[in-house]
């Protein structure tokens, strides 16, 4: 199989939709309990992003509620993005923070907080597939791996994927940013 990153996000995305409501629900449970045994650095600034339905994503609203109750002082924050200019920043979120569905199905927080990116100190990075060293596909645009070249060099990059990764990407850009982590159902993959 070509792992080219227009092969893999295809597909990928194929495989995810083809899950069940039920397996979709099992295989976050089991990235939960995956997350429960990674030990974490000092983290206080999370950055996180909200799950698209219709793309059968991770649910990492499980992970960030996870991570808000066993850091009570924990801010999280949610990319606001400018498809047209390729970027994004982050904002914090509170309970009563409202959300609206934007372009392409994204669902991005109104009237927040701008975080700087220096205080981030761990980045949820959605993907579709990721590979042995850490490098991902994602949604084709490299919004976050520009977002990440403005964080601190010691921000904790950490994926969710319900498969675990492929040997190698063969199409790499100068500019991609590799994880940390991914965490899949049945494993963690450290990189770094």
């Amino acid at each position: 199989m070509e792992h080219s990153k227009k092969i893999l996000r295809q597909t990928y995305l194929n495989k995810r939709q083809q899950l069940s409501a039920q397996d979709q629900s099992k295989l976050n449970d089991l990235l939960l309990i995956q997350l429960q045994r990674l030990e974490l650095p000092f983290v206080q600034t999370i950055f996180n992003y909200v799950p698209m339905e219709h793309k059968a994503e991770p649910n990492t609203y499980l992970f960030s509620h996870y991570l808000s109750f066993i850091i009570p002082e924990l801010t999280l924050a949610y990319p606001v993005t400018d498809i047209g200019n390729h970027s994004m920043e982050a904002y914090a979120i509170h309970e009563d923070t409202e959300f609206e569905q934007r372009q392409f199905g994204l669902i991005e927080p109104l009237s927040t907080a701008l975080v700087d990116p220096q205080e981030i100190d761990l980045i949820i990075v959605p993907l579709l597939a990721a590979d042995s060293s850490g490098y991902r596909v994602g949604y084709g645009k490299g919004i976050y791996d520009r977002y990440i070249s403005r964080c601190r060099e010691d921000v904790f990059k950490i994926g969710f994927s319900f498969f675990p990764p492929v040997e190698q990407i063969s199409d790499i850009d100068i500019n991609d940013i590799p994880l940390d982590v991914l965490v899949c159902p049945e494993k963690i993959y450290y990189f770094s």
